[in-house]
């Protein structure tokens, strides 16, 4: 078990690659700059992503966050079960969440009608922009989980 806080693993892993921080947190900002992809999606993305990796995962993410990017309450709570909510979950946001877990838990198996659905209510362009924005998120806090392990 790490005894080291991981928030402050990571920042130091980073801070040994001090451009490449930089570089990430500019690409990681163009996802709220150029408004590819609605920045509630990308919040529950990177909140559920959050949750399946383990609550001991820093929120590496600071720049993909917005504040005007707030998620309901409601949704958070419900979040881990989003998929019995029909009630707080639209079905864009139910197509999103479905296609973040799979590309998770394994991108080799995201579906091509879970494809299809998120390409349907984003548009090809935004497909794509949630898929770098997925990778980002889920990257990065896997590679901080490992940072957790760093003297």
């Amino acid at each position: 078990m790490p005894t080291a806080d991981p928030a402050t693993s990571f920042e130091r892993l980073l801070a040994r690659r001090p451009e490449l921080h930089a570089a990430w947190r500019d690409f990681a900002r163009l996802f709220w700059e150029k408004r590819l992809v609605d920045p509630r999606l990308l919040e529950l993305a990177r909140a559920r992503i959050a949750q399946m990796l383990g609550a001991g995962v820093p929120d590496v993410c600071d720049a993909m966050r917005d504040a005007r990017a707030a998620i309901d309450p409601r949704q958070r709570a419900a979040l881990d079960a989003w998929w019995k909510h029909d009630d707080l979950f639209d079905a864009t946001e139910r197509a999103c969440l479905r296609f973040a877990e799979q590309f998770v838990l394994d991108a080799q198996q995201i579906s091509d009608a879970d494809a299809h659905a998120v390409k349907d209510a984003l548009g090809d362009a935004g497909l794509v922009a949630f898929v770098e924005a997925l990778a980002i998120l889920d990257g990065f806090s896997r590679f901080a989980r490992y940072a957790e392990t760093q003297p």
